[in-house]
């Protein structure tokens, strides 16, 4: 299969917006890459701070991300579900 020059330009495209996604910026109290285990993720449309050195069941509740994301303390990244 040969791609057009419209096809790889696409591609390049997709593949510098998924590397932003997944870069996050969970040093500076933004979005997370990383990820809580699986009964701990917020449900699809919430985030969740996350703590990196608190166990999952003492992390604080979900909620709505636009509020989550306006009081992310210092060390901690937002989990986005």
């Amino acid at each position: 299969m040969t791609l057009t020059r419209t096809g790889k330009a696409a591609l390049q495209v997709i593949g510098a917006a998924t590397a932003l996604v997944l870069t996050g910026c969970a040093d500076s109290g933004g979005w997370a890459e990383e990820r809580a285990p699986y009964g701990h993720m917020p449900p699809p449309g919430e985030c969740r701070v996350w703590y990196p050195d608190r166990p999952p069941g003492q992390q604080p509740p979900p909620g709505p991300c636009h509020e989550i994301h306006e009081d992310v303390p210092p060390g901690a990244s937002v989990l986005r579900g």
